[in-house]
């Protein structure tokens, strides 16, 4: 049986250049600051400490990049939603609930790769 992918196993993997993309979400505002914020978060395996990092940087495009998937940019979607859900579930985020953000977002989340899928069923 092979082992499935965690959001920490896809956080990780996330390239630079899939990195940017998420920390531009913003038209591009503050981009250097969203990715070096985006940085710590992927390197707390998607835990964002809201007291240090407060809500705007990076969660701000991490909201974004959540509501919106892109074509081609599937990994970076389902790397925020994971993001998102897991902080719901810890309680960090008291903003938003776990069932509204995946229902507003069913059909994007239908659409990923199986593999995505799977991160994000685990956090659902």
């Amino acid at each position: 049986m092979l082992e499935r992918m965690t959001l920490a196993d896809l956080l990780s993997s996330l390239s630079p250049e899939e990195r940017d993309f998420i920390a531009s979400r913003d038209y591009g505002a503050d981009k250097l600051r969203h990715r070096a914020a985006l940085d710590v978060v992927i390197a707390n395996g998607g835990v964002v400490d809201f007291d240090a990092q407060g809500v705007w940087h990076p969660y701000e495009v991490i909201e974004l990049a959540k509501n919106d998937l892109r074509p081609g940019h599937e990994r970076e979607f389902a790397a925020c939603m994971g993001i998102v859900l897991l902080n719901v579930k810890l309680g960090g985020d008291r903003s938003n609930n776990a069932a509204d953000v995946v229902e507003a977002q069913r059909s994007a989340v239908d659409s990923l790769p199986e593999e995505l899928r799977a991160v994000l069923a685990v956090l659902m």
